[in-house]
Parts: C-alpha cells; structure tokens; sequence
C-alpha cells in the first residue's frame, strides 16, 4: 500500500521522453465554503521515476485562494507550494503568465522507481487547490521525473500540455478603470455647453 501511494506521487512529478510520462488531468470542480476546489490525478508512465527536485507545474491558476494548495495523501513526500515564475518552460504556444500563480508539486522524498525499470504505470488522485471561480480554460503544464531504464538511465525526462485550469477575472485595476471612464463620460454629458 504505501509503494502504491509512492507511486502515484512519483505520478504527479513525472515526464518522459519516450511517453507522455506525466499527464494530469482535471477530474473535479467542487463548491467548498464560496470557493471551488479543483482537483487533479495523473498516471506516472512505467519508464520513468521520481528523484529529489523532479516536480509538476501547472501554469497558471487564476484566482488562487492563498494557503488552499495540496499534495493530500502525498504530502510526506511532495512539497505543494506556488510560484509566479517557473523554471520549467511552458509548453509550445503558450506563456507563463508571471502576474497568475502555478502550481507546483516537487519530489522531496528517497528516489521511487528512478532506476531498474520500467515498471506498471502508477495512477494517483488527490492533488488540489482552490479558486474564487469555477469557469475552466485550458493552459499549459510542463514536468520532469527520471529515467529509469537504459543508456538514459537517472537523466532526466521532460514533457509537457494542457489541462484544465480556472479563468483568470478581469484584473481588478481594469474594472476601476472602466468605471472612472464611465463617470468621466457621463459627468461629460451632463455638463452645459458655454
């Protein structure tokens, strides 16, 4: 049982060259106290593992409720946390908006699967954080585990794509602004010719 729950954490981090090692996948959207949890698995592919500092970015994640990420069950071995800037590069066609926050799920715990390999790929649920909103995009995620098999043995394994995240809201600053423009005009049209 606990090899299961390492596994579908070394899920969370992985990639590869030679599959989609990482893929995740958005499973739910949740009302939870006027905000909405989203909750994500993925399925580590059988030809790569997860070393120390191998991580998953989910690019971002509009509306983020401050303190709501989680690695849950996985939490002894992966660190959750956000960032605005990655050193993972998003994938082909898409940014990294540096103003929205990524999600990040980074390896900390002993090497799983990282070599001796391949192994069955490993499914894992549980990932979460929370947004003010629930209307879904798609955006980018990017991520490296390990190679545990062959000549590229313990090098690592990149691959990236899309999942499902919440929409960024309009930035606050733009509704102030269209509100003073409004004003503006109105006060405008109200005024008397000289």
């Amino acid at each position: 049982m606990n090899k299961l729950l390492l596994s579908a954490i070394a899920l969370i981090a992985s990639s590869s060259a030679a599959n989609a090692s990482s893929i995740p996948v958005l499973d739910t959207v949740t009302p939870v106290g006027g905000v909405f949890q989203f909750s994500y698995s993925a399925t580590l592919a059988g030809d790569t593992g997860l070393a120390f500092g191998n991580q998953l970015v989910i690019f971002d994640f509009g509306n983020y409720v401050a303190g709501s990420i989680s690695a849950g069950i996985y939490a002894a071995d992966m660190d959750a946390f956000v960032e605005l800037t990655s050193t993972l590069v998003p994938p082909p066609g898409l940014t990294d908006d540096p103003t929205i926050q990524n999600l990040v799920f980074r390896w900390k715990g002993a090497p799983f699967n990282a070599s001796g390999g391949p192994f069955a790929d490993v499914s894992f649920a549980g990932l979460t954080a929370r947004s003010t909103v629930n209307t879904v995009v798609l955006d980018g995620y990017s991520a490296v585990t390990t190679t545990n098999n062959g000549a590229a043995t313990g090098r690592p394994a990149y691959n990236s794509g899309e999942v499902g995240v919440p929409v960024p809201e309009p930035a606050t600053a733009g509704l102030v602004l269209l509100g003073l423009v409004g004003a503006a005009l109105r006060a405008r049209r109200g005024q008397a010719p000289a």
